[in-house]
């Protein structure tokens, strides 16, 4: 028996699978690379299985004898741990061994039961010793490089939802911009977290006077408190939110608007916001319509942006 060289081989039949990217492969090697020191052997090396459950990948030391190993019947390395040869003297089926006189199979499962691939140690030389219990433990390391696995595929989801979640509030952005009324977004702080183009020229203000609190500043100042007294009643419980009342326009001028927000929900049930739209209401309104107060009396839940 030679101890493997330090480099370590990623060797592909076509593309990795979907849960392990090119930036993983050096971890992923680092730890089959573990396996080889801890065994004393050769050849131990990550057989991981793509969509059409073939391997697609093998990372790790000795992959040179992946030719013989891949003649090891896939189905019986992935349903329990294989020891060969088989202390019983059972033969296997189909498996030519050529130079190697020792190998062992773990099955990467994951922990709902996906067949993910399998941890392959080998060797040229017999290996009388290794027992059941040194099984037992190659299918323990096999258990953790799953659980490293898995925490890749959930990082990696977690970057590619980020992504997704980033490309849709540009995709939103741009639209709201395009927008001819006036559109506020509030975070989970309450506080504004984007306005649209059209906010920005009816205030006259830059973007950054605008979030957090800075969205009130425009609100007349008779009316400013029972406005947020509502929004914030309709911030708690989730509710819509509706309210009519004066806005200070970059000129001076008061503009009637109305306010109608609703909160954001996401498929999971989690509340991110509120996204609101404010409609200029002057030009329509002969009479003022009737105080601010009375007026969100006449609303169950008041909601606002």
């Amino acid at each position: 028996m030679s101890l493997p060289p330090d480099v370590i081989v990623v060797e592909r039949d076509s593309r990795p699978p979907n849960f392990l990217d090119e930036s993983e492969l050096d971890a992923l090697g680092r730890l089959t690379r573990l396996v080889a020191r801890l065994f004393h052997v050769p050849v131990a090396y990550a057989a991981l299985l793509g969509s059409d459950l073939k391997v697609t990948l093998r990372v790790g030391v000795g992959t040179e004898y992946a030719a013989i190993l891949q003649t090891y019947p896939l189905a019986a390395a992935l349903s329990k741990p294989q020891l060969w040869p088989d202390p019983s003297g059972v033969p296997v089926d189909g498996f030519v061994c050529g130079d190697l006189k020792f190998a062992a199979l773990a099955p990467l499962r994951s922990s709902d039961g996906l067949e993910l691939g399998v941890l392959a140690i080998a060797d040229l030389e017999a290996r009388p010793a290794f027992s059941r219990i040194d099984l037992d433990s190659l299918a323990e390391l096999a258990a953790v490089l799953t659980r490293k696995l898995e925490l890749r595929a959930i990082a990696g989801q977690a970057r590619e939802a980020e992504l997704s979640l980033n490309e849709t509030e540009d995709r939103f952005r741009n639209i709201a911009d395009c927008a001819p009324v006036m559109i506020l977004c509030i975070g989970l702080d309450g506080g504004g977290s984007f306005v649209n183009r059209a906010w920005i020229e009816f205030t006259g203000r830059s973007i950054e006077d605008e979030l957090g609190d800075g969205f009130q500043e425009a609100f007349h100042r008779d009316y400013r408190m029972s406005v947020m007294e509502a929004y914030w009643k309709a911030f708690q419980r989730r509710k819509p939110f509706v309210a009519e009342f004066p806005m200070r326009r970059h000129d001076g001028e008061y503009r009637w608007m109305q306010a109608r927000g609703m909160p954001q929900i996401r498929d999971n049930g989690r509340f991110v916001g509120y996204v609101g739209v404010f409609v200029d209401l002057t030009e329509q309104c002969s009479v003022p319509p009737l105080p601010i107060r009375k007026h969100l009396e006449s609303f169950d839940v008041a909601i606002w942006l």
